[in-house]
């Protein structure tokens, strides 16, 4: 498919989408439009790389949206599936452009958002961060297992980590990660397939901060933007109905 053509696919779903016409002319008087870091899965070729930077404008998002990089090239899905050295470099590469951020502007929105394996690196670089540096976390078809302690990331963050999964993802997300292991190294079903698990001993603090965890399930009616493949909740009208609205609602002070 050419440049032109894959363009116009991912424009068409969006376009017909209200919120279209947002822009950062809506954000309050002062305030500089923020930053969504975005890390696709493995591979180098993720579709979240090219869908997020058009259909989330295009759907009312006013922030700026960049691509981190973080695979080791094209087509080399396992080795980025299972060196956990190099990711954990490459999540502190994304944490420090995170500040570089905020060293520019304190009070600019960040958010990040990872799909598949690369929510294993959005999470990671999150826990990297002083407390309250996001404003939130959105990771999608997770590729980490459901026991993975999301404490470290909701610390960091001012709202909610919202997770995205689905009971139907399952080539990539049982037969794959049970076969070759999740992003941490757990050979299971991942946590965007079942979904994460709340700990059973945590105490009255990581209640508090799993009180922020937002977890939304495949529904029936989501058929038509969320099919039952690993890369749909990529696609720009998912996106656009789903996704876009945690990037535009204000973080509420004083939750949980």
């Amino acid at each position: 498919m050419s440049r032109i053509r894959r363009t116009l696919f991912l424009l068409i779903p969006a376009l017909a989408l209200p919120g279209a016409a947002a822009r950062a002319d809506d954000l309050p008087a002062g305030r500089r439009p923020g930053v969504v870091f975005v890390a696709g899965g493995v591979g180098g070729v993720d579709p979240l790389q090219t869908s997020a930077p058009v259909a989330l404008p295009l759907a009312g998002v006013p922030h700026e949206v960049r691509v981190f990089e973080w695979a080791h090239g094209k087509f080399h899905a396992l080795r980025d599936l299972q060196d956990t050295r190099y990711l954990e470099e490459k999540a502190a590469e994304l944490a420090d452009q995170v500040r570089a951020v905020k060293a520019d502007d304190p009070s600019r929105p960040v958010f990040l958002m990872g799909h598949s394996a690369g929510a294993a690196v959005v999470l990671d670089a999150a826990g990297r961060l002083p407390p309250d540096t996001l404003e939130r976390v959105i990771v999608l078809s997770a590729a980490v297992s459901p026991e993975y302690d999301l404490r470290p990331a909701l610390r960091a963050t001012r709202g909610e980590v919202v997770a995205f999964s689905s009971p139907l993802d399952v080539f990539m997300l049982h037969f794959g990660t049970s076969t070759f292991g999740t992003v941490d190294r757990v050979y299971s079903d991942a946590a965007g397939m079942q979904g994460f698990r709340v700990p059973d001993d945590l105490d009255a603090d990581g209640r508090r901060l799993y009180g922020r965890l937002v977890q939304s399930g495949w529904k029936p009616e989501m058929w038509f933007e969320r099919r039952c493949w690993h890369n749909s909740t990529c696609m720009p009208l998912f996106l656009s109905r789903q996704v876009a609205p945690w990037l535009t609602r204000p973080v509420l002070d004083g939750a949980p």
